[in-house]
């Protein structure tokens, strides 16, 4: 299916529904891991989840990357994903005869927990979410967790300053795989990106190894924390591992602290981030807690 941002920009996603299914349902809009597509398992793997679970379940490719339409291609910008994100909710209540309009959720995995918590602290039609081994940033705590921040915002400024100028991009590849030369900068350099987007486990028709060199720059000065206390009397659910290295259990907890309504943080032993993107036991844990949280919260 293909919904329209304001702009005009194609929105291409998948739209799922329960078997057999009958009336509006309630419906839950799923938030892409940072440069991935809908066919990957860490997005489609959650949406069918929950729509076996009962729930409609909408996930599609952000603006730039995939099927969906927007230049420049394979550029990453959290502030736009989170106007589309806003977009699809208000496709999701065109859909009158499929979705309750009144019972709409949002969850994400990786940086699309973090806009899905910024999703209904600033969207009222939202009214839970569940965030899922949650990218949960802003500019302090990524100068925290970054040691050579000050160089790294200097570089993106640099290299914003150009594309203002010229409308050049550079690109890199997103995760290392062995045909990468050692010196060739990427985007995500470390094992676990490789684990999953350098090998089959993230391999999907539409989704690409190459990402623009300007799209650090959202995780450096994008907020996809302090939403938390935004949230209001809307409910939000926190699932990560405990040996997560990559989006740490400490900065779950510090987000659930500030949540103001029902809340509910879920530690899951001995899992770490990459098996939330894939592996069955622990996506299905995390499947079963999203929809019980939903049922409850979307009632």
């Amino acid at each position: 299916m293909v919904f329209r941002a304001p702009d005009g920009v194609e929105l291409v996603g998948h739209l799922r529904a329960p078997a057999q299914s009958s009336g509006p349902r309630p419906a839950v809009v799923v938030a892409n891991a940072m440069t991935s597509v809908k066919e990957q398992s860490v997005n489609a793997g959650y949406a069918a989840g929950l729509a076996s679970a009962g729930f409609v379940t909408l996930v599609f490719d952000q603006r730039r990357f995939g099927e969906s339409g927007g230049e420049p291609r394979q550029h990453e910008d959290n502030q736009t994903r989170l106007d589309d994100l806003h977009a699809a909710v208000s496709y999701l209540t065109t859909l009158d005869s499929v979705v309750d309009a009144n019972r709409i959720g949002a969850m994400g995995a990786s940086i699309g927990g973090g806009l899905a918590m910024n999703l209904t602290a600033y969207d009222p039609r939202v009214r839970a979410f569940v965030a899922i081994a949650a990218g949960l940033l802003d500019p302090t705590r990524a100068r925290e967790l970054i040691p050579t921040y000050p160089a790294r915002l200097a570089e993106q400024t640099e290299l914003l300053q150009r594309y203002h100028r010229t409308g050049q991009l550079d690109y890199i590849p997103i995760a290392r795989t062995p045909d990468i030369p050692a010196g060739q900068r990427v985007l995500f350099d470390n094992p676990i990106a490789t684990e999953y987007y350098g090998s089959a486990r993230g391999a999907a028709p539409n989704w690409q190894n190459r990402v623009s060199v300007l799209s650090l720059r959202t995780i450096l000065v994008h907020d996809t924390r302090s939403a938390a206390e935004m949230v209001g009397p809307r409910a939000g659910m926190l699932i990560v591992g405990d040996r997560d290295i990559s989006t740490l259990p400490e900065d779950h907890q510090a987000v659930y602290d500030r949540l103001t309504g029902p809340k509910r943080l879920e530690q899951l032993p001995g899992v770490q981030h990459n098996d939330l993107y894939d592996q069955p036991a622990a996506v299905g844990r995390a499947v079963a807690l999203s929809a019980e949280w939903f049922r409850t919260h979307l009632s």
